[in-house]
């Protein structure tokens, strides 16, 4: 009966994991914590059994995978803001060379448009 128990809650927790890894795959890390209170009672309950299972070693790969993915998203967002963070702190220019070498403003050039009556 023991047995059967701790196989339903390895599952669970494999099929909880699997839902974590789609979360981060889809962005929606904010959802992420709502998986926190069932995730910790499926851990709590097979920390109660004392039976090993092949599927243990699964689950580790999942949780290191999910692990790589949010460290992944982590970096990813950190790399946005810091490229927010410098636009932001950055004038307003846009400057190149034109093929003289010369440096230019592109973001002050005036309007080649011409109206006619």
């Amino acid at each position: 009966m023991a047995h059967a128990n701790s196989r339903a809650v390895l599952n669970a927790l494999e099929d909880l994991l699997e839902g974590e890894r789609t979360q981060i795959l889809a962005g929606e890390i904010e959802k992420l914590s709502r998986l926190l209170p069932e995730k910790e009672r499926l851990l709590n309950a097979l920390k109660a059994s004392d039976e090993d299972f092949p599927l243990l070693e699964r689950l580790r790969d999942q949780v290191d995978r999910n692990q790589q993915l949010l460290a992944a998203a982590a970096r990813g967002i950190r790399s946005v803001k810091q490229r927010l963070d410098a636009l932001k702190t950055s004038q307003t220019e846009l400057r190149t060379y034109s093929q003289a070498g010369r440096p230019q403003d592109l973001s002050k050039q005036e309007s080649r448009f011409e109206r006619k009556a």
